[in-house]
């Protein structure tokens, strides 16, 4: 059987037409238990140099142009109809990420075709649209009642959050509720480590902070946390931060290294790269505090990969983050202040304590128990449309 997974990506090429990703690696794994090939129905992008995760060469790459500009909507989206409806004709199954154009226009011919499909429910389309400009604001309202129309219609409904997105965008259909994040079992040990080095923690002699995120996505809401910096120190607070992550597109944007060097804290602000994710655990050891500006997200994964090392967190009360983290440790978003009063707050708390408790609720999200919680629901679904398969 085949299954297409469509997002609107991108997936990078190089010259030597080879594709490379930073989101998608665990993908195959999963989408293997459905069907035994898997295609990509994505946006694809050049790149220079191989600073991603290259794509197993088992998953067929089917190359959807840009249709979502003002430039390109006429001249591409009747490509894009084409090659979506050719797809779709040829293949089984087909699993929706939501926030994608791509998947939009696939529905129409899911249906026309009467062909069994999942909808991942990620993310929320009018905070991810809300948060990108005027443009953005006048598209969001469509883009949302699109995606809750999208959803309720919908058999299968898998979603990554516990409340947050089966709320705004509900179902009647069969639904799990299952993070897309996977960790290994956190490992006590690692715990231990972390209570010792809090035993002689003092924030005033030096606070590490950290956020992982793409550097060029700008409502992951660094920049917030880049212009408390000075502010902190002004408390007496010795701050460094040190941002791991790379950027999406081709062009870099160098937004915020250029205000750390408005700002005058350039010394305080470290970026550390696109680590790869055996390298992850000694970023996440590194800190005294993860934090999570954004003003957009579903389930984020580094809030979990954070926790799972004890380290404690801050984040901003949208989304999914809220059933992450304690309410001490939340802020409102696109606030300096707000996140200001953060720190603050929570290093007054008991550190022992929020670590001992990020590290146990991790363990909730243990690459076990959420592949048995998966493959049952993708069960069902199978028992439905897959003769048999499993």
């Amino acid at each position: 059987m085949n299954l297409v997974f469509i997002h609107d990506g991108p997936l990078f090429y190089d010259k030597d037409g080879n594709y490379y990703e930073f989101a998608y690696h665990e993908l195959y794994e999963r989408y293997s238990y459905l069907a035994d090939n898997i295609t990509f129905l994505i946006r694809t992008k050049p790149v220079e140099g191989k600073t991603f995760t290259l794509v197993p060469p088992q998953i067929k790459v089917i190359s959807v142009p840009n249709f979502k500009s003002p430039k390109t909507i006429l001249v591409n989206k009747p490509k894009a109809e084409k090659i979506i409806e050719k797809c779709v004709r040829e293949n089984d199954y087909f699993v929706l990420r939501t926030q994608s154009s791509i998947a939009q226009l696939a529905v129409k011919y899911i249906k026309k075709y009467n062909k069994p499909y999942i909808v991942e429910s990620v993310g929320c389309s009018w905070d991810s649209y809300w948060n990108h400009g005027l443009l953005g604001k006048a598209v969001a309202p469509y883009m949302y009642w699109k995606t809750r129309s999208i959803i309720a219609g919908a058999k299968y409904v898998y979603y990554v959050t516990g409340r947050f997105l089966q709320k705004r965008y509900p179902t009647k259909g069969r639904t799990v509720s299952c993070s897309n994040v996977v960790i290994d079992e956190p490992q006590t040990a690692t715990l231990g480590k972390r209570l010792e080095k809090l035993g002689g923690f003092d924030p005033k002699k030096k606070l590490v902070l950290g956020t992982a995120a793409a550097l060029d996505t700008r409502y992951k809401g660094q920049e917030y946390v880049i212009r408390a910096i000075k502010p902190l120190v002004e408390k007496g607070y010795d701050v460094e931060y040190r941002l791991a992550g790379g950027y999406n597109g081709a062009k870099h944007d160098y937004f915020l290294r250029d205000l750390a060097r408005e700002l005058g804290v350039s010394d305080r602000v470290k970026f550390v790269g696109n680590l790869s994710a055996d390298k992850m655990p000694e970023y996440y050891d590194s800190l005294d505090l993860y934090v999570q500006p954004s003003k957009q997200e579903g389930l984020p994964r580094a809030v979990i990969e954070a926790m799972s090392r004890g380290c404690p967190v801050i984040g901003t009360s949208i989304a999914g983050i809220p059933e992450l983290i304690p309410k001490v440790c939340l802020f409102r978003k696109g606030s300096t202040d707000e996140v200001i009063s953060a720190v603050e707050r929570v290093m007054k708390t008991d550190l022992k304590k929020l670590a001992k408790r990020n590290f146990a609720k991790s363990r909730e999200f243990s690459r076990e128990k959420l592949i048995r919680k998966r493959e049952a629901f993708y069960d069902i679904f199978l028992a439905e449309y897959g003769n048999g398969r499993h």
